[in-house]
């Protein structure tokens, strides 16, 4: 128990009985904010290094010291079915889509045979509408996927979209350095920048190939304060 309080000296009020002190209740962790990587690469399209781009990403935060405050979930060969059911589970606060697309028929996901499907981009559109809530970010890491970002950008403040065909590598390349500067507390229009700017530095093609579709204040936005 606390100490024994006796009286004031001074001739105050005499106080019988225990005096504790109370501390605060901590407080509870704060939980990470989740990078969600979908990716597919069906039987019928051009292999794609994945594992690797989703290799880059993880290192990209615990490089930069951020793991306490992003975690990056994975859900691979993704179907139709998957894509609500993983904004719904996981509760993203950046949705990142690796694989391929077409400027028409969206990107594409695999059916229950592992071969490609497309999933129509009005569809993609709604659900990002409908499940907007935490997403500040959408990363369509896959070729020809612009006209799907700016459709997504009326709901999400920050898209990035790739305005044609884009290199694996330089695919990657662009994760890992976007991932870089949003772990490191950047907004998420200066990690694109920096992104973009990395490959160029390893003379890497296709740093125009990437573009930002931003609400307005979506460019200066932060997912994580350091």
């Amino acid at each position: 128990m606390g100490d024994f309080v006796a009286g004031d000296k001074y001739g105050g009020d005499r106080v019988h009985g225990d005096k504790i002190v109370m501390g605060q209740p901590p407080r509870p962790p704060r939980q990470p904010k989740v990078i969600l990587m979908l990716s597919a690469n069906p039987l019928t399209t051009q292999p794609l290094r994945l594992d690797e781009e989703h290799r880059a990403v993880d290192l990209a935060v615990a490089h930069a010291g951020a793991s306490h405050l992003l975690e990056v979930r994975i859900a691979d060969a993704v179907r139709l079915d998957d894509l609500p059911y993983a904004l719904l589970r996981h509760r993203p606060a950046v949705v990142h889509f690796s694989g391929h697309g077409d400027p028409v028929r969206g990107i594409q996901v695999t059916d229950h045979r592992g071969l490609a499907h497309d999933v129509p981009p009005d569809a993609l559109r709604e659900l990002f509408r409908i499940l907007a809530d935490g997403v500040e970010c959408v990363v369509l890491n896959a070729c020809f996927t612009e006209p799907q970002a700016r459709a997504i950008a009326a709901h999400i403040p920050g898209v990035v979209g790739m305005s044609r065909g884009v290199l694996d590598k330089s695919a990657i390349k662009f994760a890992a350095g976007f991932y870089q500067g949003l772990a490191f507390g950047r907004s998420i229009g200066a990690s694109f920048d920096l992104a973009r700017t990395g490959l160029d530095l390893h003379g890497i093609p296709d740093s125009d190939v990437p573009k930002l579709i931003a609400q307005p204040g979506g460019a200066t936005r932060t997912v994580i304060t350091r």
